[in-house]
């Protein structure tokens, strides 16, 4: 290559004119070989001649899924002469729901209902088989006014009856859907309700329903985050009761408190004012999540004795107060 060819000219290449190729083409291509190959037919299989002859002609079939013999025609291939034998193919795809049927002694000792008559529930079963158990329809056969709801209820409770009744052992229809989960007619019924609000909502009210969602949504999260750190401030706040409860020995004193609150004067105590103490105790224990009873023990334990020491440590233990409680935000 040079100069030209690098500051973008064309490449100074020659290529010899394949043969069976007009020069258009090779001037369209470049010269270069197809990316697909060419593919010769004379390569390709060919399909050996067939000795079938096939013809469509216009015959009558009958549909085995039809229990009224109604004859019908269409179009099917004919193979040398010979139509095809055999079902409607698309009879297989006609499926029906088994309906439980009754007897009269079976209905006057497990069915019978003062909301349903006989004949009321022998129309239902009929037309139940009728329609395949769509009760949309069926509540519109209805001779008389029935919701839908109602019919379902009085078709599910009867089958039900019956697949207990003939099956007296009860693990033998235990797992039967009928058994499992009943109809529930109130359930039903606020759930169409509950659709029917959802459906009926305009925009404003589906924006509405959605910044309702986000700010409960919110707030459950903050509630989870609260409820997270003050479990670890307990945490914390229990860990420091507990070194505050191992010190047993009579040398130690209480630790002095890091934040600097103004010190509280807290007269020492004698024998004499046990009960006084206790008293007051009982008094300090209302401000035991505040920083001033760790500046009251500090105070006094400045001016009193070790005796006196030991026995407000043993009287805050008895009463539970913690020391170090301050830790606690509530």
């Amino acid at each position: 290559m040079d100069v030209k060819n690098i500051l973008g000219g064309l490449p100074n290449f020659s290529f010899p004119l394949q043969e069976k190729n007009s020069s258009e083409v090779c001037a369209l291509t470049g010269g270069f070989a197809p990316l697909m190959p060419a593919v010769d037919l004379s390569l390709l299989k060919k399909k050996p001649p067939s000795d079938k002859k096939v013809i469509w002609r216009w015959l009558p079939f009958k549909n085995s899924a039809r229990k009224d013999d109604l004859q019908l025609h269409h179009w099917i291939q004919v193979v040398n002469g010979v139509p095809p034998t055999g079902d409607y193919s698309f009879a297989k795809y006609n499926k029906s729901v088994d309906i439980t049927r009754y007897t009269d002694e079976e209905y006057e000792k497990y069915l019978a209902n003062p909301k349903w008559t006989k004949e009321e529930t022998d129309q239902l079963f009929d037309l139940c088989e009728r329609f395949n158990l769509r009760f949309i329809v069926i509540a519109d056969r209805f001779p008389s006014s029935r919701t839908v709801e109602e019919l379902k209820d009085r078709y599910y409770s009867v089958s039900r009856a019956m697949l207990i009744a003939r099956n007296p052992s009860s693990t033998d229809v235990a797992m039967d859907p009928l058994v499992q989960e009943p109809y529930n007619v109130s359930q039903e019924m606020e759930r169409k309700r509950a659709q029917s609000l959802i459906l009926s909502q305009t925009k404003q009210q589906e924006r509405r329903d959605e910044e309702v969602l986000a700010e409960a949504k919110r707030i459950a999260e903050l509630r989870i985050m609260t409820k997270v750190d003050l479990e670890s401030e307990l945490d914390v706040a229990s860990k420091a009761c507990a070194n505050v409860t191992e010190r047993a020995n009579p040398g130690e004193t209480v630790s002095p408190s890091n934040t600097e609150l103004p010190p509280i004067v807290v007269s020492s105590m004698t024998s004499t004012d046990n009960a006084s103490t206790i008293a007051s105790l009982r008094m300090l224990y209302v401000y035991s999540r505040t920083y001033a009873l760790g500046q009251m023990v500090q105070s006094a334990s400045s001016s009193a004795g070790l005796r006196t020491i030991k026995r407000v440590d043993q009287t805050l233990q008895e009463l539970g107060v913690c020391l170090f409680s301050s830790l606690m935000h509530f």
